[in-house]
């Protein structure tokens, strides 16, 4: 059974370019759809944070003006966070980044949390190189694309050259954030030599380039995580094939 980690934020709080601290943490729904869609597919799910410290939900992504005022939407959502025991003990990715290979995937949720500890975390880029080099799958939604930042060799952006995309300018300007985050995701990742797609605010959109799969916003989260569990199953099937019989 093919393994995939996902890797949540721990941080709480994102410091704005006015001082003021705007609540941070994972999207709930960014979380819980790919985590089920992985598990539905057969793979064995992880959940991670940097050194293990208690993973953090953006209490925002609960509510229900997010989820088309639909309370039982937000319910059903919050039951089957509280289900996931993997959150709220989740594991060390600084260990894991040293010491395993086990992982076919990683994929990041988003969340403003990314920004504040998963951007420049040696231990997300540590993981991801893993993966890449394991010839796995990295998957990032919306703000946690930022932990794709972390991905460098000799200074060199391990993603400079991909397509990709992430919350787009319009999106944040409709949140009421353009101009106020600490720095802005869109621009940092075109400089280090992304290149960037869009669709309509709040539409789907997901682009896959090589061994990356990235989802602008929570709508396109659930394709996206279809698109890498559909992609696993087939690696798996080559992994067994080319082992010989039996293969575990």
């Amino acid at each position: 059974m093919a393994k995939i980690l996902i890797v949540l934020t721990a941080a709480s709080a994102l410091p704005m370019s006015d001082g003021q601290m705007l609540p941070a943490g994972f999207g709930a729904e960014e979380f819980v759809a790919p985590y089920h869609i992985f598990l539905e597919h057969g793979l064995e799910v992880d959940v991670a944070t940097p050194r293990g410290r208690p993973a953090v939900l953006d209490l925002d992504s609960l509510d229900p003006k997010y989820h088309g005022e639909d309370a039982g939407r937000v319910l059903n959502l919050k039951e089957q966070l509280d289900e996931i025991e993997g959150w709220q003990s989740p594991l060390s990715l600084d260990r894991l980044a040293l010491t395993t290979t086990d992982y076919r995937a990683v994929f990041f949720p988003g969340g403003y949390g990314p920004m504040v500890d998963l951007f420049n975390h040696a231990a997300t880029g540590n993981m991801i190189k893993r993966t890449l080099a394991g010839n796995g799958l990295v998957g990032a939604a919306g703000y946690g694309t930022a932990a794709l930042l972390a991905a460098r060799h000799d200074e060199k952006w391990l993603f400079s050259g991909y397509q990709m995309t992430c919350v787009s300018p319009d999106e944040e300007i409709q949140a009421g954030l353009a101009n106020k985050l600490p720095w802005n995701l869109p621009d940092r990742l075109q400089a280090a030599g992304a290149t960037l797609s869009y669709a309509g605010t709040g539409q789907e959109h997901g682009v896959i380039d090589r061994q990356l799969y990235t989802a602008q916003n929570t709508a396109s989260v659930a394709k996206l995580a279809w698109d890498m569990a559909r992609k696993l199953k087939k690696l798996s099937a080559m992994d067994k094939a080319s082992c010989g019989t039996p293969c575990d």
